[in-house]
């Protein structure tokens, strides 16, 4: 009697433990029924081209000897912060604010043919031939521009010109974005993506806390998710729910600087944990052209995560800054093609789950 007690008691714990202590978890109606969230850097004059060609290593891998393979990332963040032209989309990159004739040059980038979402759905098509059909429809999130405060040289619509020193202007400017890319996607009409929502690009949310929950209403009405990945210790970064996103992401921001301990990720992922977001895996072309100080940093992500029970538990997004899987899957290097197998091994295993 005494230790059936003693194991209520414990399963009565762990319970409780779990039910305090959770990530944003896998197959989650918050973000969209995305798991496995990947950045794609496109639109900025200064990023590659995301051809067939440079999707194919993360849209799935296929086996030619015995007519096999398996998806990968189920989500895909057409991210950009500044067009290469001198513009940036989010206040602090150190370029001119983006105007409205920039965003809808960044919305043209993304929908141009044989390039960006084009060339994924065509990438998904050609794989459908060899492998069939995925489970679902791979999931999109464009990036929604920071109208940065104070900006006085924005542009107008409906023939009222907008100046951001007023909430109003900011929000009416992210109005004609959202509406104008849910009608080019309309008219895009792909075959195997969906649009599932849009992602607040600037990383803090201080200057534009009353601002971001009328945008939040603006998606949810629209039927679509709203998307966030803040900084370590951004502003307002545990307040992502109040400000009205549907999932937030915490990046470690461990990978970047190889004077910090790998503690950095693990109080992150407690971090995430407590306020009930996912995580940001991060890494770049670094762990190859400097890979003394930054290929060990890629394992270490790997290892916490496993540790920490993200792998298991959690959602997860991509940092891999434009092309760094695309490198690895293309590399002759024993210790690079292990750490590209090991990270799309983790990813089919999840997808699999």
């Amino acid at each position: 009697m005494k230790k059936i007690l003693l194991f209520i008691l414990f399963s009565a714990f762990t319970l409780f433990s779990q039910s305090e202590n959770k990530y944003v978890p896998l197959n989650s109606p918050q973000t969209g029924f995305i798991n496995d969230l990947v950045l794609i850097y496109q639109g900025g004059a200064h990023r590659m081209e995301w051809n067939e060609t440079e999707f194919s290593p993360y849209t799935a891998v296929y086996d030619s000897l015995t007519g096999t393979g398996n998806w990968l990332f189920d989500g895909f963040l057409f991210i950009e912060f500044k067009d290469g032209r001198g513009h940036e989309f989010a206040h602090g990159y150190g370029n001119k604010p983006a105007r409205k004739v920039d965003w809808l040059w960044l919305l043209k980038r993304n929908f141009e043919r044989n390039k960006g979402l084009d060339a994924l759905d065509r990438t998904i098509s050609s794989f459908i031939y060899k492998i069939g059909v995925p489970p679902s429809k791979r999931k999109v999130v464009l990036t929604l521009p920071e109208p940065i405060i104070n900006q006085e040289d924005w542009g107008a619509v409906d023939g009222d010109t907008l100046f951001f020193n007023n909430n109003d202007a900011r929000i009416n400017a992210c109005r004609w974005f959202i509406e104008t890319a849910l009608n080019m996607w309309k008219e895009f009409n792909p075959h195997n993506l969906e649009l599932a929502g849009f992602y607040w690009v600037a990383e803090y949310g201080s200057e534009a806390a009353e601002v971001i929950p009328a945008v939040a209403k603006l998606i949810k009405d629209a039927g679509k998710k709203f998307y966030w990945i803040p900084y370590w210790k951004a502003p307002l970064n545990d307040a992502w729910n109040r400000l009205g996103f549907d999932a937030a992401y915490q990046q470690p921001n461990h990978f970047f600087h190889p004077e910090l301990p790998d503690e950095r990720i693990d109080l992150a992922c407690q971090f995430a944990a407590e306020h009930k977001m996912g995580l940001e895996m991060e890494f770049d072309k670094r762990m190859i052209s400097d890979s003394t100080n930054y290929y060990g940093r890629f394992w270490s992500y790997i290892n916490s995560f496993e540790k920490n029970d993200v792998w298991k538990n959690s959602a997860v997004a991509y940092y891999e800054g434009g092309g760094a899987i695309y490198a690895l899957a293309n590399s002759n290097d024993k210790n690079l093609r292990r750490a590209y197998y090991k990270l799309i091994g983790v990813i089919i295993k999840r997808q699999q789950e």
